[in-house]
């Protein structure tokens, strides 16, 4: 007697746990559970870059990169979110070797990797900007000018018309709030803060903090030092036209009547006039929950959803529709064991399309292994069809 499969029905603001089916049917590698590392959307794909696992053996995963850079992981890493399917990349050319708490960025078919460190943390940090090209897997370190910031990790960077902005971070010794940006046009980067001299009251300096830019201000999220983490009833605001900083106070859920607490080494993500934050971690306490801020009201709202386990040091990309994915993070505060599970969440309500795959791939799994021909003549769009065929060239 055969079970019979749950009804589908498509519900926002519900974190659900993601196979990755293609790798289960075929047999294929996933990535090692990580924590540290980067992810960003392209396309109909997210990529993973980056990594530290210091609990993997040397029988556990036998691999000649691996072995040459743990416990970091220099490695590319693709999941198509049609077919739900890791690919390891073929990276080709100049990659950062500073692999863990870089910061990463998507522009158009490019992922911006910046700073980070080797290990032991903070003996080797990195100042370099990188950039990957994800259709290809090729690696280009990039010339810049003027003047960049200090060799650090934990930084948190945004972008906003053609500017990279990157505030604070630490050396592993020394912790930063300052503030520069570079102009991808002409490659460039400028201080806007401290000014010289510096002023007297400034934000206090953290890393694993994240940063929004909104309406011609940056917004700090978090953070914090080895042992604070930072509130988030009020944030840490820098005026870009004014270069000074200055506090915008939150207000709290209105049904809880509360804040989210202070946290570091969580994610927090743009959307809209909305920013989502989810996990992270105080140095005694880790959390799963997810979190919303009105960028007009700045009023907090607790969702209702969590990922299945409280997740740090987790890194979360959105797509163009509007879903977000969480990978990796460290979910044991005890153990300090990693994950390699994916978690997404619909934010809003998904086009009909969108729905129509997650209802068909429900309801037959099997689908996205069919051949091309068999997928366009039972109707499948074709631009699902080709998105199950494309893969950024494979490692080995």
């Amino acid at each position: 007697m055969t079970g019979k499969r749950s009804e589908y029905r498509f519900r926002p603001l519900v974190m659900r746990f993601v196979r990755p089916w293609g790798n289960l049917r075929d047999g294929i590698p996933i990535p090692m559970a990580r924590s540290g590392h980067r992810i960003v959307c392209f396309g109909l794909s997210f990529y993973s870059f980056g990594g530290y696992n210091p609990k993997i053996t040397d029988t556990e995963y036998v691999d000649d990169t691996w072995h040459r850079t743990k416990p970091l992981f220099q490695e590319l890493w693709q999941f198509n979110l049609v077919s739900h399917t890791w690919t390891r990349i073929k990276g080709e050319g100049a990659m950062p070797e500073e692999l863990a708490s870089h910061s990463a960025v998507q522009c158009g078919p490019f992922m911006l990797v910046f700073g980070g460190t080797a290990t032991p943390f903070g003996n080797s940090s990195s100042d370099s900007l990188y950039q990957c090209h994800l259709p290809t897997g090729r690696w280009q370190k990039i010339v810049t000018m003027g003047k960049k910031p200090k060799p650090m990790y934990g930084q948190a960077v945004c972008m906003s018309d053609d500017y990279l902005y990157v505030v604070g971070g630490t050396t592993g010794f020394q912790y930063s709030i300052d503030v520069h940006r570079l102009d991808l046009e002409n490659r460039t980067w400028e201080q806007l803060f401290p000014p010289s001299p510096p002023p007297h009251t400034i934000p206090e300096e953290r890393y694993r903090h994240e940063v929004v830019e909104h309406n011609g201000s940056l917004y700090v999220f978090g953070g914090g030092r080895s042992d604070t983490s930072c509130s988030l009833d009020h944030l840490p605001t820098f005026l870009l036209q004014q270069r000074v900083w200055a506090t915008t106070p939150t207000r709290p859920d209105t049904r809880t009547n509360t804040f989210p607490k202070p946290r570091r080494c969580h994610v927090a993500i743009k959307v809209d006039k909305y920013v989502y934050l989810h996990g992270g971690y105080n140095g005694s306490e880790a959390f799963a929950d997810l979190w919303r801020l009105s960028l007009t009201t700045f009023e907090w709202q607790l969702l209702p959803c969590k990922s299945l386990v409280p997740l740090y040091f987790h890194s979360a990309a959105v797509t163009e529709e509007g879903c977000m994915y969480i990978f990796g993070g460290v979910k044991d505060l005890t153990q300090n064991t990693r994950s390699a599970y994916i978690n997404k969440v619909w934010l809003g309500v998904a086009r009909l399309r969108d729905m129509c795959w997650e209802a068909l791939c429900h309801y037959c799994p099997n689908l996205p292994s069919l051949p091309p021909s068999a997928l366009l003549a039972m109707g499948i769009p074709l631009y699902i069809v080709e998105a199950l065929q494309h893969q950024t060239p494979a490692y080995g």
